[in-house]
């Protein structure tokens, strides 16, 4: 059954490679023991192209995300019903206090632009 996953974050990662966006959240910047990374690589169905991990799934799973929600301390994740089992979790809460936010909501804003995510910033 999939569950809550809650953490607190230290350390946030936001870059581009390849193509690819990448977003990284964690407790650690060496051997971080939770994590949360989101990515799009456009190639194709824009939804497909987005894909999400976290420390207990350890595999990316496209199209997995339903909304998000940023505040000034928090980071939610609902992640789709049909995506659950897949994810290990059906929402993902992560907590931090200093991490840059600017560069957040550039990359969330460019990770889910013109997808189906539903996006609430509000920070």
């Amino acid at each position: 059954m999939a569950k809550e996953i809650r953490f607190f974050a230290s350390v946030l990662s936001c870059y581009t490679e390849n193509d690819v966006l990448t977003i990284g959240i964690g407790n650690d910047p060496i051997l971080p023991d939770r994590y949360l990374i989101i990515s799009r690589f456009d190639d194709g169905e824009i939804d497909d192209s987005i894909g999400i991990q976290t420390y207990i799934s350890e595999i990316e799973v496209a199209n997995a995300i339903e909304n998000i929600v940023l505040k000034k301390n928090s980071f939610t994740i609902d992640i789709k019903k049909k995506k659950e089992n897949e994810v290990c979790a059906r929402k993902i809460i992560i907590n931090f206090d200093n991490i840059d936010t600017n560069l957040l909501v550039k990359y969330i804003n460019e990770i889910f632009l013109n997808s189906s995510v539903k996006v609430i910033i509000n920070i």
